[in-house]
Formats: C-alpha cells, sequence, structure tokens
C-alpha cells in the first residue's frame, strides 16, 4: 500500500531490495505473499517452487500473528488451509519446536473441531503456552528470505 492509502503491486527484484533493511524486506515479502493470496491483482500461487516457498515463508507469519493473537484456534479457524504450508516453512528455517507444537495442535484440533464448532478448544491452551514460551523465529525467517531471494523472487 503506498502512502495514499491505494493498494499497488509489491515488485521485488534485485534492485527493489538492495537497499531494505529487514524490515522492509519483511513487509515486502509479506505484501507481495498476501497479494498472491488474496488475489488482489488477478495473481495467485501457482505450483512452483518460487511461489511454493514464498507462500511457505507466508504462512509462517500468519501463524506467528494468529497465535500470538488469539492462539492456535485462531489460525485453524482463519487458516487452517494454510497448515501444511506453515509446517514446510517452519522447516525451511529451521524452527523445529514451532513446527512439533503445530503438528501436534493440528492432530488435537482435528480430532476435536466437531466438539469445539463454536467455542475455544481448551484442549489447545497448552499448545499456546509452550509457543510463547519460544524465540521468535523473525531472525532465522530473515536470514532465509536474504540467502534465498533469488529463489523466492525474479
Amino acid at each position: 500500500m503506498n502512502v495514499h492509502g491505494t493498494i499497488t503491486k509489491a515488485k521485488i527484484d534485485a534492485t527493489t531490495i538492495r537497499d531494505l533493511d529487514d524490515e522492509q524486506l519483511y513487509d515486502l515479502v509479506y505484501e507481495k505473499a498476501s497479494q498472491k493470496d488474496c488475489g488482489t491483482f488477478g495473481e495467485y500461487f501457482e505450483d512452483n517452487d518460487k511461489d511454493r516457498l514464498l507462500q511457505e515463508i507466508y504462512a509462517t507469519a500468519i501463524l506467528d500473528g494468529e497465535v500470538r493473537n488469539g492462539g492456535f484456534d485462531q489460525f485453524f479457524l482463519n487458516n487452517e488451509r494454510l497448515t501444511d504450508a506453515a509446517i514446510a516453512g517452519l522447516d525451511l528455517i529451521n524452527a523445529k519446536k514451532q513446527r512439533d507444537l503445530l503438528i501436534d495442535a493440528r492432530k488435537i484440533y482435528n480430532e476435536q473441531k466437531k466438539q469445539f464448532t463454536d467455542e475455544r478448544n481448551p484442549n489447545l491452551d497448552k499448545f499456546d503456552e509452550k509457543y510463547y514460551e519460544l524465540d521468535e523465529f523473525y531472525d532465522a525467517s530473515m536470514k532465509f528470505v536474504r540467502e534465498n531471494i533469488e529463489r523466492l523472487f525474479d
């Protein structure tokens, strides 16, 4: 989004990223992935390595934001479709503890989602608490993006 509040298509290439700090690059990556996830410009994630990596990094950001805001319940209710991509993304950035928690929480969620359709599942609370205790993986994510920028973007 530009300063006037209109949505602009995120362009990412070597020139775009050269002088960006980590926060700016993270925002740009997230914006590009979000645009593809929502089809903002008629483009969606395609079945290729570049888009798969982009979606996996994006899914880890979504997971982290949702879990920190409302727990695994919130992530699954809003973005269950991104679970496999988040697991793969956590593997990419070597966030194994978060990955394991997500896998375990998904198992409970899937087993009990019919029981808790209109309310929080208290059986996921212990996973939320363990997740909050873990180190954030922002630095690992940014390291991966910087080291693989040519794999993520044209």
